[in-house]
C-alpha cells in the first residue's frame, strides 16, 4: 500500500465512521423488529410442536444476526471514541492537503530538469535543450 492509499483510506475512515454507525443501528432495529415479531406469534398463536420448531430455528437465526450487527456496533463505538478525540473536518482537511501536496510533490519530481551553470555538454542538459527546439 502507497502513502497515497492510505492516506485514502485513513480519510475515509474518519468520514465514514459516523454513516456505519448509523447503518448497524438501524440493522440492530431492524432485527429488533423481526424478533418481536416472532415472539408475537410464539406468544399469540396456536402452533403444534413442528410450527414451534421452525419458529425456535428462525428465532434463533434472528437472534444470532443480531448479536453480530451489536459486536459490531461495539467495535465502532470504540472506534468512533478515538476519531471523535479530534476534529474530523480538521483530520481530514489535513489529510486531503497532504494528498495535495503528494500530488505536486510527484509532479514536480517527473519534470525535473536541471540548467548547467559552467559545463555545457552534460547529458543532463541535453535532454532539456531538445525538448526546447
Amino acid at each position: 500500500m502507497t502513502e497515497e492509499e492510505f492516506l485514502i483510506e485513513m480519510k475515509n475512515f474518519f468520514e465514514n465512521i459516523d454513516k456505519l454507525k448509523i447503518d448497524l443501528e438501524k440493522q440492530i432495529k431492524e432485527t429488533e423488529l423481526v424478533r418481536d415479531d416472532l415472539l408475537h406469534e410464539l406468544e399469540l398463536a396456536n402452533l403444534d410442536a413442528i410450527d414451534m420448531s421452525k419458529l425456535a430455528k428462525t428465532l434463533k437465526k434472528v437472534l444470532k444476526e443480531r448479536r453480530k450487527y451489536k459486536d459490531e456496533l461495539a467495535k465502532v463505538m470504540t472506534l468512533k471514541g478515538f476519531t471523535d478525540k479530534y476534529n474530523n473536518k480538521l483530520i481530514v482537511g489535513d489529510i486531503i492537503n497532504v494528498l495535495k501536496n503528494l500530488k505536486t510533490l510527484k509532479s514536480n519530481n517527473s519534470t525535473r530538469t536541471y540548467r548547467a551553470r559552467r559545463i555545457t555538454n552534460l547529458k543532463c542538459t541535453e535532454i532539456k535543450e531538445l525538448e526546447e527546439v
